[in-house]
């Protein structure tokens, strides 16, 4: 008997593309620095911070990144 993997889901594995001033000021992608969000109660990520589009939710341009991300990603440079 054999069998097959259908899988209807996929895995993106594309970097993520963001810019940072000089200042640490973090950039979506209508090059306006992002706001600072906290996930709510009915999330599974409750309390969790990330950081989006502060033209959302009129004009999204779907800037999103997790405050710990981006955290990490400066702990070593």
């Amino acid at each position: 008997m054999s069998s097959s993997n259908n899988s209807s889901w996929s895995v993106n594995r594309t970097p993520k593309i963001f810019k940072v001033d000089m200042d640490g000021n973090l950039y979506c992608h209508h090059e306006i620095v992002v706001v600072l969000r906290m996930v709510g109660p009915k999330s599974v990520r409750h309390g969790d911070q990330f950081y989006g589009c502060p033209q959302w939710p009129l004009s999204d341009c779907k800037f999103f990144m997790w405050k710990q991300d981006f955290d990490k990603f400066f702990e070593g440079h």
